[in-house]
């Protein structure tokens, strides 16, 4: 029998996606602490020319009623807003909401992290995760 080619794995966001003519996951953080303002740090899954179409909050611990966030392209609020600053959180009621955040930007991007800022925390101890979904332009680049 011939050798099939290298192993691959699958996980839970298989990424072989080869078109840019496909959406997928960019970036996903579990467990982002939503009560304590900061940056959370997102790599950007193997991609090196993508375009931010979806930003999801959702599996929240509690029901977010005051907490406040945005997503940027550099840490400390800094770069372009991919999210606009304060954009509230209290879609998310509970673990089985899925809360779409509207997205302000859609350029295209080349770094190799976004930065969740929680700008205010929710008041109590709360965590949720975080999903970007977006264009891979990186197989045409």
């Amino acid at each position: 029998m011939s050798n099939p080619g290298p192993a691959s794995t699958t996980t839970i966001h298989p990424q072989g996606v080869t078109s840019n003519q496909a959406i997928r996951l960019l970036a996903v953080a579990t467990g982002v602490n939503v009560n304590a303002s900061g940056d959370t740090v997102m790599p950007i899954i193997n991609s090196s020319n993508y375009s931010v179409y979806q930003v999801i909050v959702t599996n929240a611990s509690v029901s977010l009623t005051t907490a406040t966030a945005a997503v940027y392209t550099a840490p400390a609020k800094q770069g372009t807003a991919i999210v606009a600053a304060a954009t509230a959180l209290s879609g998310n009621t509970g673990s089985t909401v899925v809360n779409p955040l509207t997205v302000a930007s859609t350029n295209t991007l080349s770094g190799q992290n976004l930065y969740f800022n929680v700008a205010t925390p929710q008041g109590a101890a709360a965590t949720a995760d975080v999903y970007i979904y977006g264009y891979d332009f990186s197989t045409y680049s």
